[in-house]
């Protein structure tokens, strides 16, 4: 894919970690991502949007976004 920047929102108290993510070609693909409190730690909320991708595209992105997360748990545990 290339080289791709991330940029988030600013450090806030509500658990908010949405960011923008810049693709190689310059698309702009915004992904909200929430980190909410549980009793036994937290939780950890990817919201995957479909917007103009096709089928393959969304389950290629969800896989992407699965794997990503099972790294983060992996991290944190």
């Amino acid at each position: 894919m290339g080289t791709v920047r991330f940029t988030f929102v600013p450090e806030n108290a509500f658990g908010v970690l949405d960011h923008d993510v810049t693709l190689p070609d310059g698309t702009v693909v915004h992904n909200p991502l929430r980190v909410l409190a549980h009793p036994d730690g937290a939780e950890v909320v990817f919201t995957l949007r479909q917007a103009a991708l096709t089928t393959a595209e969304l389950d290629r992105d969800a896989a992407m976004v699965e794997a990503d997360l099972e790294r983060l748990r992996s991290l944190l545990e």
